[in-house]
């Protein structure tokens, strides 16, 4: 070809080349940023709404439905899902892939914003956050110490959190499970109803006493001067003897009708490190950072200010991304390494020392300059990168190869070497171009792939299509120039005997070729539709046990020593009752040698440590345990978790599950049921139906439905008539019953030091509040009079849903479930979607499947698409290359001859046809083409020779015979380690593509040369 013979011409300069791009990948390599994972960016966002003291039914109305009708004028929304619990909506609304997320966001934040003024007036936060791949944090802290107040933890916190958040990496840092200080105004609403004196004046003496307004500025002759009046509170006195009132000419000061003290907030949020009290810190990388290189520039600061924490605080590390990272990358970078071995192994034996350098020298330089180009394209070091680097690892050296083996041919002809680089890159150039470019072809539509299932993968197609591109640019250009350099004159030319003198596998393929191929082809030519037939009755038979015995799945575990225990309680559960079954918990993990650490959340969720499992938000009646163990072994994990499910489920105060990592995107749960409908009483019985027969099923656990339990509230019920008759209005009774109840936050305090607290309004109420306190509240009429409040309202007790959710503006009972490992999500559906389907739903009710079947269809989906495209776009390069229509098909008749080494393999290996198998099936359709086009081109060009079609198929098939053996086992080479070490995520991949590649390679040699032979004509 014209570009090897400019190389060979230019040698010293193509040298200075190839010098350049190597530095420049070992650069990319060394730098670009590490992950575990993909970090995948769902254009969605969600709007938190903070609304104290409000139950569901009247958040539902107040605030959710403003929020989602605001919303839903939204373009490319493509769901929106919303959760209602005591005094907190959570609406999420997430978009199509493929839209701006930055304008999305915008336009989210615009839409809340312009729907403010409809909300409360009181609402205590209205608040919109962006979908982020930095939300996974980087290092979670724990400071414990048991005999130490929060306040006292809280700040060495802080120093912490104000020490890392200036490194430049670092998006935010987080102290969490410290409750904030605050000056507490405990009012005596006994007396301040003897006084007359409502609510609303004591916020309002505040307020006014608080302000500080400049004075402005007065002109003293040359000089201006500013002028400053009394100002804000600088200290508790002042607040303490702030005016409220005035009766029969003596000053009523707030000290006379409350009590003001700093004290902590509320506690929602208890944390504990192996039992100990604890306070969080959560710190977060921005996005595009090398976790490494941040790590450690985090330890280093910490390292400086250990000391300064004290003796009786400890700083523990619960969590520390870096060493997943570490453990993820090490673990695909060892399957590398030996794939590496293992080819250079296979090629030594079977081409010898100088051929066998010549390819080799192939693999380190596509990996390094293929990374150069993955990481200018966006993408990280993580483990679908080096997965990417693994598959095309054993196809990177085919084209060298083929092109050496082709080099010594000419050779062995008497040819010198620059002259046999020249002839061979004439003859083969462009059959390795065509088979290069339909391998690539077949990864182009997988970049394409829609929905999170895309974006997940898509850094593997991209490593594959570069390190590819840069093979075949080295086996066109470098592998000429240095077998021109390297390799040999033959004294003669070489006959067919001297193949007798070759060692090692060399020598076996010849035996092979002589002695079992020539015999097998001369009797298939013979037969020709005794073979046809054969393969399609084996064909047929494949495809009728893959139905019937091969199972179907998504993602698997993530295989992490790590898990999470989660205890849901009923709702209205106390914080304090949620510590006690978490403390049962750590009880139980305190009896396990396997447990290396624990970190308990009570009221909240663990921060975010997973990429796909979002944090769960304040809720007082749920606990969440990280895990820790000391090693991960899959069957003593597998037996610990069985084990402590067993332990869990007899535990009856609570509903203890425990939740597995999986890797896969981001989704809630494998199955999610959704029953949509208006009526909750009706919601709840329809989806309890559907609820025992999810839990009927084998393999379902963590069964959770959100409309199952009802809870009991105290129902303040307002005779409006006596509010009216008695001049009261019935906004400032719900003033009164939420500052009696949940306090009311009225003013900010500043002190001396320039530190804020927020001021609140409360009754006294010792441990907790009781129904009695009730006769304690007096509320203002508008005749200035104190009006008791049980004259004008009756306590009463009456159910309520513990959660309101809604699903695309409508409400819904959501079912969600996870599965044992190993159980099908296909058998443990199917009777449920059966009965969905049957049942008589009334008008206005329906159904949604989501969770992973959903995600599975969306996945799948743009799979066939993308095998589609890619075999029509292969087929189009194909009619270019061969210029007919039959030649291509014949060589696709490879692809179901793959299909069937593919399927027996899964099943032998006892594996199902998975998200990843469906990738490596994808890959099969590129790479099994690769020996057909080789073998269809050559007897084309051995026609136009003169020989005759049975001849050209016979002398084809041995002439590529021993090229078409070494690459299929050089590309099932490099894949083993990652096979049979890459646990369940890829095990499946790698035998699809071993299994579909062998079977197809010993197929083809057969069955392509019969097929060219009926279908083409002779000349």
């Amino acid at each position: 070809m014209g570009i090897t013979s400019l190389v060979l011409k230019h040698h010293k300069f193509a040298t200075i080349i190839f010098l350049l791009l190597f530095v420049v990948g070992m650069n990319s390599f060394l730098n670009m940023p590490r992950t575990e994972n993909p970090q995948i960016t769902v254009p969605a966002a969600t709007v938190f709404a903070i609304y104290p003291g409000a139950n569901p039914v009247d958040l539902e109305q107040l605030i959710a439905q403003p929020i989602e009708d605001a919303i839903s004028e939204l373009e490319d929304i493509k769901r929106v899902s919303t959760s209602i619990r005591d005094g907190l909506v959570v609406v999420n609304v997430e978009f199509y892939f493929g839209v701006d997320t930055d304008e999305k966001y915008n336009k989210v934040v615009q839409e809340i914003n312009s729907v403010r003024e409809v909300l409360p007036d009181d609402l205590y936060s209205l608040e919109t956050l962006k979908w982020r791949v930095s939300d996974q944090v980087l290092m979670q802290l724990a400071l414990t110490a048991d005999s130490l107040p929060y306040h006292v933890l809280r700040t060495k916190a802080e120093k912490i959190q104000d020490a890392v958040k200036k490194l430049s990496a670092i998006r935010k840092v987080e102290v969490l499970a410290a409750p904030e200080q605050e000056v507490i105004v405990e009012l005596d609403m006994e007396k301040m109803g003897v006084l007359n004196l409502g609510i609303d004046r004591v916020e309002k003496a505040i307020k006014s006493n608080n302000a500080n307004i400049p004075g402005g500025s007065v002109k003293l002759g040359k000089r201006s001067f500013g002028v400053k009046t009394s100002g804000a509170y600088t200290n508790l006195d002042q607040i303490a003897a702030t005016v409220v009132h005035a009766k029969n000419g003596y000053l009523i000061r707030l000290k006379d009708v409350a009590t003001i003290r700093m004290g902590d907030e509320d506690e929602k949020y208890k944390a504990r490190f192996k039992g100990t009290k604890s306070v969080f810190v959560a710190i977060y990388q921005k996005e595009g950072r090398n976790v490494f290189e941040t790590t450690k520039e985090v330890d280093r600061v910490l390292q400086k200010i250990d000391s300064q924490i004290g003796a009786n605080i400890e700083l523990n590390q619960v969590f520390k991304q870096s060493r997943e990272v570490e453990n993820k990358i090490s673990n695909f970078q060892g399957n590398l390494f030996q794939g590496i071995a293992l080819v250079g192994i296979l090629i030594f034996l079977a081409l010898g020392v100088r051929s066998a350098f010549l390819v080799i020298i192939a693999i380190p330089l596509s990996i390094i300059i293929g990374l150069f180009g993955v990481d200018i394209s966006g993408f990280a070091m993580q483990q679908m990168t080096i997965a990417g680097l693994v598959i095309a690892l054993g196809l990177l050296v085919d084209n060298s190869i083929v092109m050496t083996e082709g080099i010594n041919r000419y050779i062995d002809q008497g040819n010198k070497p620059a002259k046999a680089a020249v002839l061979a890159a004439a003859e083969i150039g462009w059959p390795v171009i065509t088979a290069t470019l339909t391998t690539v072809l077949a990864f182009v539509p997988i970049i394409a792939m829609p929905d999170k299932a895309g974006v997940f993968i898509r850094s593997m197609p991209v490593t594959i299509i570069l390190t590819l591109s840069v093979s075949l640019l080295l086996a066109l250009t470098l592998t000429p120039l240095l077998a021109s350099r390297f390799f040999k004159n033959r004294s003669k030319p070489t006959t067919k005997n001297d193949g007798k003198q070759a060692k090692g596998i060399k020598r076996l393929l010849n035996y092979l070729v002589e002695h079992s191929y020539r015999d097998t082809i001369v009797f298939a030519l013979k037969h020709r539709w005794l073979v046809i037939w054969g393969a399609i009755g084996v064909f047929s038979i494949t495809m009728l046990m893959a139905y019937l015995y091969l199972g179907i799945s998504f993602f698997p575990k993530a295989e992490k020593g790590q898990f999470l225990v989660r205890a849901h309680l009923p709702q209205g559960s106390s914080l304090e009752h949620t510590s006690e079954v978490v403390t049962h918990i750590e009880t139980v993990l305190d009896t396990i040698p396997d447990v290396k650490f624990y970190a308990s959340n009570i009221g909240h969720g663990n921060p975010r440590i997973y990429y796909n499992v979002l944090s769960k938000n304040y809720q007082k009646s749920f606990g969440e345990v990280f895990v820790q163990l000391e090693s991960y072994d899959v069957d003593k994990f597998d037996a610990l978790v069985d084990r402590l499910r067993g332990l869990f489920d007899k535990y009856t105060d609570a509903r203890i599950e425990i939740k597995e990592f999986e890797q896969s995107p981001p989704v809630d749960a494998p199955i999610m049921v959704y029953i949509k409908g208006n009526e909750l009483e009706r919601l709840r019985k329809i989806s309890k139906t559907f609820e025992n027969l999810l839990a009927s099923q084998p393999g379902v656990i963590n069964l959770d439905n959100s409309l199952s339990k009802v809870r009991t509230d105290l129902l303040v019920d307002i005779n409006r008539d006596k509010a009216n008759m008695y001049g009261v209005p019935v906004h400032a009774i719900d003033k009164a019953v939420r500052t009696a109840v949940a306090g009311m936050q009225v003013d900010q305090f500043r002190d001396e030091k320039g530190e804020e607290y927020p001021i609140t309004l409360r009754m006294p109420q010792g441990d907790e509040f009781s129904p009695d306190d009730f006769r304690k509240v007096y509320v203002k009429s508008m005749a200035g009079y104190a009006v008791p409040l049980h004259q004008l309202a009756s306590i009463k007790f009456q159910k309520a849903p513990n959660e309101i959710r809604r699903f695309n503006y409508e409400r819904t009972a959501l079912l969600t479930a996870d599965l044992e490992k190993g159980a099908s999500l296909d058998d443990a559906l199917e009777p449920v979607i059966a009965r969905l389907k049957s049942y008589n739903f009334p008008d206005g009710y329906d159904y949604y499947i989501g969770g992973e079947l959903e995600s599975r269809k969306e996945s799948f989906g743009g799979m066939q698409r993308a095998v589609l495209i890619a075999i029509l776009m292969i087929f189009a390069v194909l009619v270019l290359q061969f210029k007919s229509y039959t030649q291509p098909l014949i060589i696709f008749a490879t692809i179901p001859l793959a299909m069937i080494g593919s399927v027996y393999a899964l099943m032998i290996t006892g594996n199902t046809f998975s998200f990843t198998a469906f990738i490596g099936l994808t890959s099969l359709v590129g790479i099994v083409i690769n020996n057909a086009i080789i073998l269809v081109d050559y007897t084309n060009w051995l026609r136009k020779e003169g020989y005759s079609k049975f001849e050209a198929l016979r002398i084809s098939g041995e002439t590529r015979f021993t090229p078409i053996i070494l690459t299929t086992l050089t590309t099932a080479g490099g894949l083993l380690p990652l096979t049979l070490q890459g646990g369940d995520l890829w095990a499946p991949m790698g035998w699809t593509i071993i299994g579909g590649l062998l079977i197809s390679t010993f197929l083809t040699l057969v069955v392509v040369p019969v097929l060219y032979s009926v279908v083409v004509k002779e000349n």
